[in-house]
């Protein structure tokens, strides 16, 4: 999900990555099998006001990744 899904998602909605926000989910369905009898899946929803953060560890990297956007938006113009 985080080497081609995402990256993915954020080209086709002309979106930077930066700019989704910090904490974040999306959840899939099984979709039907590929011709060669892999799995799919199906974006069910993505969910952003009502996500936990987990595991524990988490939370640190949530806070750090907040920071540094807080500090990246103060130095630019158009937060001004």
């Amino acid at each position: 999900m985080e080497q081609d899904w995402t990256p993915g998602m954020a080209r086709i909605l002309e979106i930077e990555p930066a700019d989704l926000p910090v904490i974040w989910d999306a959840d899939f369905l099984l979709g039907p099998k590929t011709p060669a009898g892999d799995d799919s899946y199906v974006l069910c929803e993505i969910n952003v006001s009502s996500v936990f953060p987990i595991p524990d560890e988490t939370a640190d990297a949530l806070a750090e990744t907040l920071l540094h956007r807080l500090e990246v938006g103060r130095s630019c113009t158009m937060y001004r």
